[in-house]
């Protein structure tokens, strides 16, 4: 159903070489490492704000990290999944390791997120400034070496397409195991309908198909809501998180609120496990980026 979205998942391992403290969740101290690597790599005109800018169209940085003039919406082509979670206290041999899935365009310029993940060695992580070593990048799912001890094998940095077979289903239990953020007429939902799942699911990859592919998606909206709006919420257990990330622009700490947690739904949920499927991938909401909306479906 999305053979036209390319994607290509990054597996990367550090370790860390000093004593310090990182935050609990770390996809956007991530983020932010990786793209001021980016930026010093690509960027002319340092002192002049992307929006602003003549060169964005065609800046790498401007491109995957501000997303300035997409016609299809403010999305940007990769997601990061923190596999090392709840850690506050780091020591020296201390691992670190996460997923970055690019999307669409994105994997056409693997090697210069991988060159910023090398450059990630020369940067001190985290307000303490911590300093890791790479240790290595794979792709998790043909379990293929890309970096390991100094040696490229850029030949294993291979896209493919987003398959998604349907299948049949009457239950689902959708598990997050990040924070998930969805806002309703600005507000954030404090637990999710199947309904509001799907809408902000087929918005997302309907962004992404157009921004980073050229593929319009033709699909019946309002018919696709009116079906899942029969499905019925069996059971859930929500609870709100509170998170805050350090915002350059603003100069100071932006809060996050979000909500994590699991629901159970129940109905004929064959025609949707398709997108579901691909939000796996590409994840759901608000901060996508930095690790947000990730979860896992389970069916009867």
């Amino acid at each position: 159903m999305f053979e036209h979205i390319n994607t290509l998942t990054l597996r990367v391992v550090f370790t860390a070489e000093g004593k310090g403290e990182l935050p609990l969740y770390l996809g956007s101290t991530l983020r932010g490492i990786m793209g001021h690597c980016i930026r010093e790599f690509v960027c002319t005109r340092p002192n002049v704000q992307c929006h602003k800018c003549e060169l964005s169209p065609d800046c790498a940085y401007a491109k995957n990290f501000c997303s300035p003039g997409n016609e299809a919406g403010a999305v940007n082509p990769y997601v990061i999944h923190s596999l090392t979670r709840d850690k506050l206290r780091w020591e020296p041999q201390d691992e670190c390791q996460f997923d970055i899935t690019l999307i669409g365009d994105a994997t056409e310029h693997a090697g210069l997120f991988i060159d910023a993940l090398l450059d990630m060695e020369n940067k001190g992580w985290g307000s303490a400034r911590l300093p890791f070593r790479l240790q290595q990048i794979i792709d998790p799912e043909r379990q293929a070496l890309i970096w390991s001890s100094s040696k490229l094998w850029m030949r294993n940095c291979l896209p493919r397409p987003l398959s998604c077979e349907q299948r049949r289903a009457h239950t689902a239990v959708v598990r997050f195991d990040s924070p998930v953020r969805i806002l309703v007429s600005k507000q954030l939902r404090r637990q999710l309908t199947f309904a509001e799942m799907i809408h902000s699911l087929t918005r997302r990859i309907a962004l992404l198909s157009h921004a980073y592919t050229g593929h319009i998606l033709q699909w019946d909206e309002q018919a696709m809501l009116n079906e899942a709006n029969k499905i019925r919420t069996v059971a859930a257990d929500w609870k709100q998180v509170d998170f805050e990330r350090y915002s350059m622009t603003r100069g100071g700490k932006l809060p996050l609120p979000a909500i994590k947690g699991w629901a159970q739904y129940e109905g004929d949920l064959t025609p949707f496990t398709p997108i579901l499927k691909a939000g796996e991938q590409l994840h759901i909401g608000k901060n996508a980026t930095i690790g947000f909306g990730h979860y896992q479906v389970n069916y009867n």
